[in-house]
Formats: C-alpha cells, sequence, structure tokens
C-alpha cells in the first residue's frame, strides 16, 4: 500500500469536508452562509475564470417564495419569466459586450442572505473580468467555482430543496428560456 506524503495528503483533501483549515463549501461555491464568522478559511483566487456578481438579481416572487422556500420556484408567472428574460438577456448581453466572451452565467434562486440574487458569470478566458447595473453597485469577486453542476443542490434540481435558506448549495434558476437562449447564442458567434 503506498502512502502519501503529507503534503500529497493535504493536496488530496484541500477544499474537501475533510480539510479542516479550508471552507469546503466557499471553495464550491464562492459562498458561505457563515459569512466571516466562518472557523475555516475563505480562500478567495488571484485568478480565476469565474466572476460572482453578489445579489444582484433581485427575485420578484422572494417574498411570497419565503413563506413556502421549500417549493421550487420553477414555475413562474408570464409577468415573471419575462422580468428574468430581461434581466438575463440584459446582464449576458452587457458583460459579454464589454468585459469579455461568457462561456456559462447562473442565477442563484436561493433564499439564503449569502447566495440571494447571486449572479455567477464564467468567462471563457481568466483574463476577462469589472460596475454598475441598473444603478446599482455592482459587488464582484473572483470565485473558486469552476464547474456549476458540482455546486448545484440535486434536491433542488429534483423538484424542490427542503433545507430552506441554510441550504449550502445553489439553487441556479432554470428559468432561461429557449428565446433568450438563441439571443445570447447569436452574440457568442
Amino acid at each position: 500500500m503506498d502512502r502519501m506524503s503529507g503534503a500529497e495528503y493535504l493536496a488530496s483533501i484541500y477544499g474537501t469536508e475533510k480539510d479542516k483549515v479550508n471552507c469546503s463549501f466557499f471553495f464550491k461555491i464562492g459562498a458561505c452562509r457563515h459569512g466571516d464568522k466562518c472557523s475555516r478559511t475563505h480562500i478567495i483566487p488571484t485568478f480565476s475564470q469565474t466572476v460572482l456578481l453578489k445579489n444582484l438579481y433581485h427575485n420578484p416572487v422572494i417574498d411570497m417564495r419565503q413563506a413556502d422556500a421549500c417549493t421550487k420556484v420553477g414555475m413562474m408567472n408570464k409577468d415573471e419569466q419575462q422580468y428574468f428574460d430581461e434581466f438575463f438577456e440584459e446582464i449576458f448581453t452587457e458583460v459579454n459586450e464589454k468585459y469579455g466572451e461568457i462561456e456559462e452565467m447562473e442565477v442563484c434562486d436561493n433564499i439564503g442572505e449569502h447566495m440571494i440574487g447571486n449572479v455567477y458569470v464564467k468567462f471563457a478566458r481568466e483574463e476577462d473580468d469589472g460596475e454598475m447595473f441598473n444603478g446599482q453597485a455592482i459587488y464582484a469577486e473572483l470565485s473558486p467555482v469552476t464547474d456549476f453542476r458540482e455546486a448545484c443542490c440535486r434536491q433542488y434540481e429534483l423538484g424542490g430543496c427542503n433545507k430552506r435558506e441554510e441550504t449550502s448549495e445553489t439553487n441556479f434558476s432554470e428559468n432561461v428560456t429557449n428565446n433568450i437562449k438563441e439571443k445570447i447564442s447569436s452574440l457568442e458567434q
């Protein structure tokens, strides 16, 4: 049986729940419900393809959801869907034109304070990184997230998250319509 050296062992557990020094949730999703009070270290990368735009999306159904936080909000009425589509298209277009080619963009559907309205933008290139949107300051920071599927809450994907605002995984909105997908796809060409 091969034994790992101390450095190899530390490298193998880095960013996992076995890592007692670094916060595995922050490493996985770029946010932590404990914030500055977390007993583990939140390592913000100096270089990353992914930028986290904190609390940027103001979901019009958020107050209704807080009453029934276990429900997946994927079902929007026509006005709510239009609001989301306009937001998604505007952010995607503006960021893509001003800062660089976007590989992937996700909008959080979580209601927890540390995740509410978060928008993750993964650029095609690390050197493409940002100011103001809709009169609101954008608080952006580099994020360690590289795999959005790994950061996603499986319960939410299956129809509902029962952890309410305490979830430490992302509930990415699945409300991007085919019309918006086609529009942003044409920007990428």
